[in-house]
């Protein structure tokens, strides 16, 4: 829809020109960083469009500077990965990581704008787009060094068959959280009508 309109102040003709438009949303599911019945956070980091040998190299780059352990990999389209560290830090520590990390900049943005204060990464259909697939992990020397969701673990070895070592320093519940949303809408909403948050169990 266009809509026009134009009047005169003076000697000055002023033009105002809108475009509106409906953007299609598609219902999905995803599963928070959070650590029940904790504040802290496993490390979740969202890349729409990387190649593999660049994210390889950041992730061990991230792993060094920090000490976290390993990176778990999934695909979510060709160039689309997302990361996940299942050590379990404070949000400021979290956050720390994923701003120096180069991941996408409205994900970073996410807890701070996500009214259950968490960041969500997609396990469910997006639309015509598939779930999330598991690739490879980026083992980490520092692996077992941090505290680890108990949580985290059950949920990426069930929903994606990634096989993750026997926790070192175990941490949480065998529940995660998880929310339903609009792709769209994700990030910017605050509309508690369009997410329901609930519980995965081990």
């Amino acid at each position: 829809m266009r809509w026009t309109t134009a009047f005169q102040i003076g000697k000055l003709n002023l033009f105002f020109k809108a475009v509106a438009w409906y953007k299609d949303s598609a219902r999905t599911r995803g599963y928070s960083s959070r650590v029940i019945p904790t504040s802290l956070h496993v490390i979740f980091l969202d890349y729409d469009n990387i190649v593999d040998e660049r994210l390889r190299e950041e992730l061990a780059f991230l792993q060094d500077l920090f000490e976290i352990g390993n990176f778990y990999v999934l695909a979510t389209s060709e160039y689309g990965r997302h990361a996940v560290c299942i050590d379990a830090l404070t949000l400021k520590e979290v956050k720390e990581i994923v701003d120096f990390s180069s991941c996408d900049l409205a994900f970073k943005k996410a807890p701070m704008i996500n009214e259950f204060r968490t960041w969500i990464l997609r396990y469910d259909k997006k639309g015509d787009r598939p779930s999330p697939k598991y690739v490879y992990t980026v083992e980490s020397p520092y692996e077992g060094q941090n505290p680890q969701s108990i949580g985290h673990k059950i949920f990426l070895e069930n929903m994606f068959g990634i096989k993750i070592p026997e926790l070192k320093n175990p941490i949480g519940e065998e529940a995660i959280e998880i929310q339903e949303y609009n792709t769209w809408s994700k990030i910017r909403s605050l509309d508690l009508k369009k997410k329901r948050l609930e519980r995965y169990g081990g």
